[in-house]
């Protein structure tokens, strides 16, 4: 009889605390923190800028950070485990990244997976990574579909610390790096992608292998012998990655509309598959819409997760697809969160936490400290807060139709 005393008084605390935390983070306070100047934010004692510097400060890295003659390939290996990538906030991480953007490369071949051009390159010590190749300037703006054009670079950056910022964690290891391709790449290329290289004027090109790669004409060429690309970290091969067609996929085409787009009760038919109906993916693809929308991301057309784990994460990968138009936003990269109505109260908390220009300051704070910084411009900046806002608004309307019932409170699976 105590024993079962004690739950309820536990069981009653925890409830009062979910039911406080709700009010406070209750949509109309969040209007009412709105400003045009630095203003105090929610009544507190902070200015916005001191926020967004204190928020830079804890989402920096320290690039001369010693490894004390420690591999940064096991230290980052360590790191990964059935919900993360890497540790919230680590020293080593920026030592890591450092040794991404400098490392001898050894070995360069065609990177073959994909329908874009990308290299694989092995670093000293045997560290693979792809690189994928600058294509577009940072002010090129991407016009048709919200899924046209090739890879941006800059994005696969930019997208590994906004996963860092939502505390996310679950895209990879991904810094800036311009490498010489008389010097550094073709010495070490294997014939394949040797035969792949062409000169264009007095700049060095190569088309390499994939499925758009058809010749010279779809090659890409650098400034000279110099070439901008961002290096992503392979994950180690321990980590067996299995493919599944995303339940919110895009036909691709304007002859075929997918299920989703015209079904509004498409969500509980998800739901109806095993692995949507408990468990951590569905709310991870609601957290990766997220996380796209803000990005600009409408081509995530399949996902990958551990395959040897029961407790899962679905890794949000291969994100260049990103940042195309500044002005356009695609509410149908939400689908899964308005249909479904249901997300995490941890990501909610986190979104407020970065609204009013908060996100924009952290992130150009944080992605300053990029090699081939700047990484975003201006505008792509902004675009992310107005999208926050409109991230914000979808679940104030969720909660205004459902309550609560679909705010889940397990902090331990984000």
């Amino acid at each position: 009889m105590m024993k079962l005393k004690v739950r309820l008084i536990i069981f009653a605390c925890a409830a009062f605390m979910l039911f406080v935390s709700f009010k406070i983070l209750e949509p109309e306070i969040r209007r009412q923190q709105k400003r045009s100047d630095n203003s105090l934010i929610a009544g507190g004692v902070l200015p916005l800028d001191m926020v967004i510097k204190s928020q830079v400060e804890e989402y920096k890295v320290d690039w001369k950070y010693s490894l004390g003659g420690q591999s940064p390939w096991t230290i980052a290996a360590r790191w990964i485990d059935n919900r993360h990538i890497h540790p919230q906030k680590v020293p080593e991480l920026g030592a890591v990244l450092r040794e991404l953007a400098t490392r001898p490369i050894i070995a360069a071949d065609v990177g073959i997976k994909g329908t874009q051009l990308k290299l694989s390159l092995t670093l000293k010590g045997g560290q693979i990574v792809a690189f994928k190749p600058e294509w577009y300037a940072r002010h090129d703006i991407i016009n048709g579909t919200p899924y046209a054009g090739r890879d941006r670079h800059n994005a696969e950056i930019a997208a590994f610390h906004l996963g860092r910022v939502l505390q996310f964690r679950r895209t990879p290891l991904a810094v800036g790096r311009r490498v010489n391709l008389k010097t550094e790449i073709l010495p070490v290329a294997t014939p394949e992608l040797k035969a792949t290289f062409f000169t264009r004027g007095d700049n060095t090109c190569f088309y390499g292998k994939c499925l758009y790669c058809k010749g010279p004409d779809d090659g890409v060429c650098a400034k000279g012998q110099i070439l901008e690309g961002t290096i992503v970290m392979w994950l180690p091969s321990e980590w067996t990655l299995k493919t599944v067609r995303h339940p919110w996929s895009r036909t691709y085409t304007k002859k075929r509309i997918a299920k989703w787009e015209t079904d509004s009760d498409y969500c509980s038919k998800v739901q109806m598959v095993k692995m949507y109906s408990s468990g951590t993916f569905l709310l991870d693809l609601i957290d990766t819409a997220i996380f796209d929308y803000l990005i600009g991301n409408a081509d995530r057309h399949h996902y990958e997760h551990f395959s040897r784990s029961k407790e899962n994460m679905v890794l949000i990968l291969d994100n260049a697809k990103s940042f195309g138009d500044p002005d356009a936003d695609e509410r149908s990269i939400l689908a899964p969160l308005y249909q479904c109505c249901k997300f995490r109260f941890s990501t909610w908390q986190r979104l407020l936490a970065l609204q009013d220009g908060v996100l924009s300051g952290v992130m150009k704070g944080v992605l300053a400290q990029d090699p081939v910084s700047p990484i975003l411009t201006e505008g792509h900046l902004k675009a992310m807060d107005r999208r926050l806002q409109n991230i914000l608004l979808e679940m104030e309307n969720c909660v205004a139709k459902n309550g609560m019932n679909g705010i889940v409170m397990d902090h331990s699976y984000h």
